[in-house]
């Protein structure tokens, strides 16, 4: 037998359904209106020596942010490699073609079934993605350029990438043991900040003389460290972890998360 909703619960039903519809394309037009930019700092130096154990995690970084972060046609995935040369070890770039869809003045049926492609389309385009940045978290690096990692190197990328307008995010897959041997350069594998206090005292010069020649904006930026939760101090040094998140901070970050 059946029944006939009473006239409330019709209302109130539709006004959900609407409320729904509504709060889907806000979202939408929210997503169109900021592009994002994704990169990934794939640390090849031999600091990192951690890479077999931290491969899981890496991997679910990389899967989570480019599901997160790529919504529509132009959005960018850009992967640099970490070592003796950061700024010019760029691995690859990739920028999305997946179209939002237009379903102004369409009917509803016309809407949901652009939605759909829509979701379809993007998901496969995603998965390609994450195919590709994985192939390059597990290519070797066996040339003298694992001597050293430079991380300040990385400054000068996030700067160029500010230059797009885009909104950046970066992931540093690293130890993030800077260790470089020119003058006036850090090698935190001989001398690591021996406290916080040193640590935020040397991160505020340097970023004081580094963001006279890049200015990065206002990225949010990841620190993914390889190490296990069970890590002494002595392996995951927290001072040097330290060292960044006041670097960053300083130079204009948005926001540095672990």
């Amino acid at each position: 037998m059946n029944k006939t909703l009473p006239m409330p619960r019709i209302i109130f039903l539709l006004l959900l359904f609407l409320t729904a519809c509504s709060d889907k394309k806000e979202r939408t037009r929210a997503v169109a209106d900021e592009p994002s930019y994704t990169l990934f700092f794939i640390d090849k130096s031999l600091s990192n020596n951690s890479l077999s154990e931290a491969r899981a995690t890496y991997e679910r970084v990389i899967r989570e942010a480019i599901a997160e972060n790529v919504h529509q046609k132009g959005d960018k995935v850009v992967v640099y490699y970490v070592h003796d040369n950061t700024a010019k070890a760029r691995a690859l770039s990739l920028t999305a073609r997946t179209q939002l869809p237009d379903s102004e003045g369409a009917s509803p049926t016309d809407r949901e079934a652009a939605q759909s492609d829509y979701e379809l389309q993007l998901t496969r385009e995603q998965t390609t993605l994450q195919r590709q940045v994985l192939t390059k978290l597990d290519q070797p690096n066996t040339d003298l350029s694992n001597q050293h990692t430079d991380l300040w190197g990385s400054l000068d990328v996030l700067a160029r990438a500010d230059e797009s307008g885009k909104q950046v995010r970066a992931y540093y897959l690293s130890d993030m043991v800077e260790s470089m041997n020119a003058p006036g350069r850090r090698d935190f594998h001989k001398t690591p900040p021996a406290s916080n206090e040193q640590a935020d005292e040397w991160a505020k010069t340097d970023a004081k003389k580094l963001s006279a020649q890049y200015v990065i904006g206002s990225p949010t930026i990841r620190l993914v460290l390889p190490f296990a939760a069970t890590a002494s101090a002595k392996e995951n040094n927290p001072t040097v972890t330290r060292y960044w998140h006041t670097l960053f901070d300083t130079m204009g970050a948005a926001e540095v998360v672990e």
